[in-house]
């Protein structure tokens, strides 16, 4: 007798339960920071009325645009007229489509990409100002920055400019190397989320089970005890209309 559709469903999860976890290479995106210490995991923050810098990190598809875009349109209903909002993705800026005040590096050169990035963080330091940028999928823009001023995070904060670094999730395992290569770089900053996009998973299904291989992984489990928070980003069913008509 054929089983049933729900003893498949059980059985297939019970399965994924044992799946070996995935080795995720990261020599290609950032040179390993040697640690000085153990991080203690810090509690929740409040950063209101403080200058911060959104950083989405992440690979393509993971939902960094449609996160950015909802936060600088929160931001700009606040009236927040002193938002610097950038996109260094070297191929599709798409930020720029939706608000034409967006910030962008002139050339594709990855040497002076970073470059642009670096002055940009230090006249946000310099102004006291906030910024919302948003970094490609796949893109090294950030990685390279950081091999080359290992402590930027603590200089930004330092400054009293908080960096604050997004990394959307889909229930890729994949996706959590960039969240490897920039801890093991050494840029930690306190603020840190770890977005999990619902609306990239099976929508028939249940999102923590979908999640339920990122969320075990030692890369992702790390980051959480050292103070990054957990954060569930809701499927938004209108998202494709609204990015087809730039709304």
């Amino acid at each position: 007798m054929a089983p049933k559709p729900n003893q498949i469903a059980t059985l297939f999860q019970d399965a994924e339960a044992d799946l070996p976890e995935i080795a995720l290479d990261i020599s290609h995106i950032a040179p390993e920071r040697t640690a000085n210490g153990t991080q203690a995991r810090s509690v929740a923050l409040d950063l209101s009325g403080k200058p911060k810098v959104a950083m989405a990190i992440g690979q393509g598809g993971t939902g960094k645009t449609t996160l950015l875009r909802w936060i600088c349109e929160r931001a700009l209903s606040r009236n927040d007229s002193d938002l610097i909002l950038a996109t260094v993705d070297p191929i599709n800026r798409e930020l720029a489509h939706y608000f034409p005040t967006t910030a962008s590096p002139k050339t594709q050169d990855p040497a002076q990409v970073s470059a642009w990035l670096e002055r940009l963080l230090t006249r946000l330091m310099e102004t006291k100002a906030s910024a919302a940028i948003d970094f490609g999928g796949g893109d090294v823009t950030l990685s390279r920055l950081v091999g080359q001023i290992p402590d930027l995070a603590a200089m930004m904060e330092d400054a009293t400019v908080h960096p604050v670094a997004l990394y959307p999730l889909s229930p890729r395992t994949t996706d959590l190397t960039p969240l490897v290569a920039m801890e093991k770089a050494g840029f930690q900053p306190k603020a840190t989320a770890l977005i999990l996009n619902e609306g990239r998973a099976d929508p028939t299904g249940d999102p923590e089970q979908d999640f339920a291989q990122v969320r075990r992984h030692s890369a992702y489990r790390t980051a959480i005890a050292r103070g990054a928070v957990e954060i569930w980003m809701p499927r938004l069913h209108a998202a494709k209309a609204i990015e087809d008509r730039r709304i």
